[in-house]
């Protein structure tokens, strides 16, 4: 073998070893930087983790107070009811819509009390349907205030096979000679109480923003503002729905004669009257 091919074969042979270290050093650090990023996206779902727990544990949290809040409100609710229902009102005659004798005195009633134009179907639909839930309150024989609700099935409100039921308190109305006296109120209350032995879950209306009167009466029973319902009225005036959770444990004598006959299944959902609630 000659010098020079002894010289060119160890160059070779160093050359050989450098690309080899220089394949191992480069994959050495392409396994260093894969590791860096597992690491760092273990990291980043490890605080994913965290935070998903943190959020669930706040609205577990959240959820709890509401609950217990809603509780609160509707024992609020409940006592004031009890106390406004043992209130008789004397010479006030508390009595319940009989049958179409009745219709025209509502109809008068609301139509000289309230701004929403309503036909003789949209009574005879909550009349006819609840006349459990059409309370009247008579004073020698006129009727001076009355008040049209009824209850539905809620489906979205279940909860363990139970049959739930909606409120609505479609239209009060108060002859102007006895408003501020609190018939309106008792009456509210006595329709409220009847819902709740239905198994009404809550109760809803709607009233005008502006009708402050309404408002106070309502929030003072324990409603509160759900949503403002824009131009709702055919005047063009915005609304307020307003909702009161009801604790359903002890049913209230509202003081007017049994029937159990209205407390059996509301009929099918229909046509519901834009309605509104004024004392």
């Amino acid at each position: 073998m000659s010098p020079c091919s002894a010289s060119d074969d160890e160059a070779e042979k160093r050359r050989t070893l450098q690309a080899t270290g220089l394949h191992s050093c480069l994959a050495a650090t392409a396994a260093q930087t894969t590791m860096t990023k597992q690491k760092k996206k273990s990291k980043q779902k490890k605080k994913e983790n965290n935070g998903d727990a943190d959020a669930l544990a706040k609205q577990i949290q959240q959820t709890t107070l509401d609950e217990a809040r809603r509780r609160r409100e509707a024992e609020r609710s409940r006592e004031l009811s009890r106390e406004l229902c043992a209130s008789r009102h004397d010479g006030v005659e508390w009595c319940e819509y009989e049958g179409e004798v009745n219709l025209p005195e509502v109809m008068r009633l609301v139509d000289d009390d309230l701004s929403e134009p309503y036909s003789i179907f949209t009574y005879r639909y909550f009349v006819k349907n609840w006349p459990s839930l059409c309370l009247l309150a008579k004073i020698e024989g006129e009727t001076v205030a009355c008040v049209v609700s009824k209850a539905e099935v809620e489906n979205s409100q279940l909860v363990a096979g139970e049959t739930c039921y909606r409120g609505y308190i479609a239209m009060l109305a108060v002859n102007n000679t006895y408003r501020r006296s609190g018939i309106g109120t008792a009456l509210v209350c006595r329709s409220i109480e009847r819902m709740r032995a239905m198994g009404c879950a809550e109760v809803i209306l709607e009233t005008e923003t502006t009708n402050t009167i309404a408002l106070s009466l309502y929030e003072k029973l324990g409603f509160a503002r759900d949503e403002r319902l824009f131009k709702y009225y055919l005047n063009g005036a915005d609304a307020f729905r307003l909702c009161l959770p009801l604790a359903r444990e002890d049913f209230i004598d509202d003081g007017l004669p049994p029937t159990p006959e209205a407390f059996s299944a509301a009929p099918p959902p229909g046509e519901r009257g834009r309605s509104k609630s004024d004392p």
